[in-house]
């Protein structure tokens, strides 16, 4: 399988030294309208760097190019598990393309989990938002009432407030315990970012 070429071939050295830079800058992890911004500084990284000879090298052609590798990478991947016992030779650009999927389904992964909890988050709030609202409409009716000369202590009236009540300390049960989720996850991202970038640097210390 033939490896993805451009119309200017990067040499083995340039592949090396822009993975290098990718999984350090991680422009994969940005959030959307950032992405092209951090890209642009990896580029710039690479053109200030003594040992890219590539000096006139874009955000998008950066971005092209991993592309590029890391479908090469899927799809030879693929290929191998169909073949059984077969051995390739694995690269330094190769072992740099593994990490580098990695670390995209990381963030995938990542992404996705903070979305559900966020999904949630909005749920609680609106169940929060519709109980008020439904006290309010019982103190409306309440209010109606006692105006008409309804008796106060109407037991099934007050059974219904309790009910309420009851829904409502439910509720804000519920809430504080997605915001305990959400700061322990949080608090768990953080940790596995200094693991990663603790592994980086040992990993990069071992190459020199």
């Amino acid at each position: 399988m033939a490896e993805p070429t451009e119309r200017k071939n990067f040499s083995e050295a340039e592949d090396v030294i822009l993975l290098k830079q990718t999984i350090a800058d991680e422009p994969y992890k940005q959030e959307h309208g950032k992405v092209m911004e951090q890209w642009e500084k990896l580029a710039d990284a690479l053109v200030a760097s003594p040992d890219f000879s590539r000096k006139n090298i874009t955000a998008k052609t950066a971005q092209n190019r991993v592309n590029a590798f890391i479908a090469y990478a899927n799809k030879k991947n693929t290929a191998a598990k169909r073949l059984s016992g077969v051995t390739e030779s694995h690269s330094e650009k190769d072992q740099l393309l593994d990490e580098q999927i990695l670390h995209m389904d990381e963030c995938k992964a990542e992404k996705m989990a903070k979305k559900k909890l966020k999904n949630e988050q909005t749920i609680a709030s609106e169940n929060a938002d519709e109980t008020i609202r439904r006290i309010a409409v019982e103190r409306l009716k309440r209010c109606r009432e006692e105006a008409d000369g309804v008796a106060n202590d109407s037991p099934s009236r007050n059974n219904k407030f309790a009910k309420l009540a009851e829904i409502l300390k439910t509720q804000k049960e519920q809430e504080l315990a997605i915001r305990r989720e959400q700061w322990e996850q949080e608090r768990q991202d953080r940790l596995d970012l200094e693991n990663r970038f603790i592994l980086l640097l040992e990993h990069l210390a071992n190459k020199k």
